[in-house]
C-alpha cells in the first residue's frame, strides 16, 4: 500500500511551481519591486496581490515569505536550506497559509488576531497569507482592521484576491497594493515548451498556441491542460488531441461561420454549427472560440501590424482577409451577440439554440445595415393588405414590417394600464403599435420567467399586425419560425402576452419578405376574390363574438 502511494504523479503545477522571483512567469512589474524592497530592508506589513486566478499571486506571496524570512542568513548553511525547503513545502510553522472561503467568520479572525502577537518559533518573520481575502465577512473585516493597520514588527499580512471591489475601503488603505496581470499567450507558450522538454512530452506548436489560447491568461490552466493532454494521449500531443480534449471546433468551423457573416449566408453558418456539433464540439466553446476569433479580427481592424503571438503566420494572413472584408459596426454586433449567446447558455439546457440564434441576428442585422448598391435587387416585403376593420378591435397590418426602432424601446416604453388596455372595456383593444411598444417588457417577462431561449428567438422578431384574436410575428428567418411553431416556444409566448395584455391571443409566424398564412389562403379563396371585384371587403371576427 506504501508504495501504491509512492507512485502517485504530482501534478505539473505544483511540481513546477516557480521556487524564486526570476521563475514567476509574466508578474516582472511586481518581483522586481519585492526584490527592491527586501534588498533595501523597507518591508511592509501588509501586502494586496490583486488578479485573476492562476496568474501567480498564492506563488509569490510563498516566495516573498521565503525570500524575506532568509535575506541575511547563509545560503550554503545547511540550516537556511532547511528552512527555505520547508517553506517552499508549507510546511514551516511561522509561515501560515488561510483560505478565507473557508474561514470566513469573525471568530477566524480573533483566533489570528491572538496568535499574531506570539513570536516566530524558527524564522524572522511571521507571515500570514490569506487566500480569497474577499470572502471575509463585513464583522471579519471589521476585526481584522486594527491588527492590519498596526501590527507587532515581526507580522507580515499577504492578502490575494480576485475580487477587490468586495474588499472595504478601510482595508485598501491599509495595503501595498500589487496588481497581477493575465500571463501573455507567448510567455505562456515559451514556458509550456520548457515543461514539455523537461518531462519528454511532444507537443505540435500549434496544440500549444491552442492551450495557451484557452488558458485566458491562466498559466496554471495551461499547465493543467498540459498535463492532463500528456496523460491521455501517451506523451504526444497534437492540435487534434486539444480540440478533442476541450470540446472545441477546428479552424473550418470558424472560417465558415465568419464566410457566412461576410456573404450574409444563413445556411452556410448554421449547416457548419451543426456539422461541429455532430462531430462532438460544444456549443459553449464554439461560442468562446468565435469571440475570441472576431475579437482578433477587431485588433487586425485596427492595426493591421497587431502582434498576434497566439496565432500562426498563415492563420495571421487568414484573418487579415476576414477583417479586411468585415466592417468595425459588423464585428461589434457579432461580438456582442456571440458573448449574449455564452450568457444565456449559462442558465439553460438548451445550448445550441442560442448559438444558432446569434449567428442569425448577426446575419440578419449586417443585411438590413448594408446599404444597396448598384444592380440590387430590393428586398422583398410582405403583400399589403386592405384594411380591414370590425368591432372585434382589428388592427391594420402594416405595408412592410417594422424597423427595429420600433420593436426595441425598452426603458421609455410605458407599462400597460387598465386605462390603456381592459379586456372588459368595450372600446378597449390591443394595436401593433402597442406591442411594438411593449415588445421589450414581453422579452423581458419571458426571461424573468426562465424562458431564455424562447426571449432569444423573439429578439429575432417583429410584431407585424394584430388581427382580432390573432396576432401575427416576422421572423428573421425560417429556423426562428420553426423553432417558435414547436408547442413550448408557442405556449410561453402566448402565456406571456396574456400576463401582460390581460387577454389570450393565438399566434401566427411567419417569414419576413413573405405573405402571412392567413392572407394567403383569403387570396386563394375564390368566394373572397369574387366578393373583393365586387367591391365587398372581408371582416375578420374574433373567436366568441358576432359581426
Amino acid at each position: 500500500r506504501r508504495a501504491t502511494l509512492n507512485r502517485v504523479a504530482q501534478a505539473l503545477y505544483r511540481k513546477w511551481r516557480p521556487k524564486s522571483f526570476d521563475e514567476v512567469v509574466g508578474q516582472e512589474h511586481v518581483t522586481t519591486t519585492l526584490k527592491n524592497q527586501i534588498a533595501s530592508g523597507r518591508i511592509g506589513h501588509a501586502y494586496l496581490f490583486v488578479g485573476s486566478r492562476g496568474c501567480g499571486k498564492t506563488t509569490t506571496a510563498r516566495i516573498f515569505a521565503r525570500e524575506v524570512n532568509l535575506a541575511h542568513l547563509d545560503p550554503n548553511d545547511p540550516r537556511t536550506q532547511q528552512l527555505a525547503e520547508s517553506i517552499s513545502e508549507g510546511r514551516a510553522l511561522d509561515v501560515i497559509e488561510i483560505d478565507a472561503a473557508s474561514h470566513t467568520s469573525v471568530d477566524d479572525v480573533r483566533e489570528i488576531r491572538e496568535r499574531v502577537n506570539f513570536q516566530p518559533s524558527e524564522l524572522r518573520y511571521k507571515v500570514y497569507i490569506i487566500d480569497e481575502v474577499h470572502m471575509l465577512s463585513t464583522a471579519a473585516f471589521n476585526a481584522l482592521l486594527k491588527t492590519l493597520e498596526e501590527p507587532p514588527p515581526h507580522v507580515i499580512f499577504i492578502l490575494a484576491t480576485t475580487d477587490p471591489q468586495k474588499i472595504p475601503a478601510t482595508v485598501l488603505s491599509r495595503c501595498q497594493r500589487f496588481n497581477f496581470r493575465r500571463v501573455p499567450a507567448e510567455k505562456i507558450i515559451a514556458r509550456l515548451r520548457q515543461l514539455c522538454d523537461a518531462e519528454g512530452i511532444e507537443a505540435d506548436d500549434a496544440a500549444l498556441r491552442l492551450i495557451a489560447r484557452q488558458a485566458t491568461g491562466s498559466l496554471r490552466d495551461a499547465v493543467s491542460l498540459l498535463d492532463q493532454l500528456a496523460s491521455s494521449t501517451s506523451m504526444r500531443i497534437t492540435a487534434a488531441d486539444v480540440r478533442d480534449a476541450l470540446g472545441a471546433s477546428d479552424a473550418a468551423t470558424l472560417n465558415a461561420l465568419v464566410e457566412g457573416l461576410i456573404h450574409r449566408d444563413p445556411a452556410r453558418g448554421l449547416e457548419a454549427i451543426q456539422a461541429a456539433l455532430d462531430q462532438g464540439a460544444d456549443p459553449r466553446q464554439i461560442a468562446r472560440q468565435t469571440v475570441e476569433y472576431l475579437r482578433l479580427l477587431t485588433q487586425l481592424k485596427a492595426d493591421s501590424k497587431a502582434t498576434l503571438p497566439e496565432v500562426s503566420e498563415a492563420e495571421r494572413i487568414e484573418m487579415a482577409a476576414h477583417a479586411e472584408r468585415l466592417s468595425v459596426p459588423q464585428l461589434i454586433t457579432a461580438i456582442r451577440a456571440f458573448s449574449e449567446a455564452i450568457a444565456e447558455m449559462r442558465s439553460t439546457t438548451e445550448t445550441q439554440l442560442p448559438l444558432e440564434v446569434a449567428y442569425l441576428r448577426c446575419v440578419v442585422e449586417s443585411s438590413e445595415s448594408r446599404p444597396h448598391e448598384v444592380g440590387d435587387a430590393p428586398a422583398p416585403q410582405p403583400k399589403a393588405r386592405a384594411p380591414k376593420r370590425s368591432p372585434s378591435a382589428v388592427a391594420e397590418p402594416s405595408a412592410a414590417a417594422p424597423t427595429d426602432s420600433d420593436t426595441r424601446t425598452h426603458a421609455q416604453a410605458e407599462p400597460v394600464t387598465p386605462e390603456r388596455l381592459s379586456p372588459s372595456a368595450p372600446e378597449a383593444r390591443l394595436t401593433v403599435e402597442l406591442l411594438r411598444e411593449q415588445w421589450q417588457r414581453l422579452i423581458d417577462l419571458l426571461n424573468k420567467s426562465n424562458q431564455k431561449p424562447v426571449a432569444a428567438l423573439l429578439r429575432s422578431c417583429k410584431p407585424y399586425a394584430v388581427l382580432g384574436d390573432v396576432i401575427q410575428l416576422a421572423a428573421d428567418h425560417d429556423l426562428i419560425q420553426e423553432r417558435l411553431q414547436k408547442p413550448e416556444a408557442r405556449g410561453a409566448v402566448v402565456a406571456g402576452i396574456a400576463k401582460l395584455f390581460g387577454k389570450q391571443y393565438d399566434l401566427e409566424v411567419f417569414v419576413q419578405g413573405r405573405t402571412p398564412a392567413s392572407a394567403a389562403r383569403q387570396e386563394d379563396d375564390p368566394v373572397i376574390r369574387k366578393l373583393e371585384q365586387l367591391g365587398g371587403r372581408v371582416q375578420t371576427q374574433a373567436r366568441g363574438q358576432s359581426l
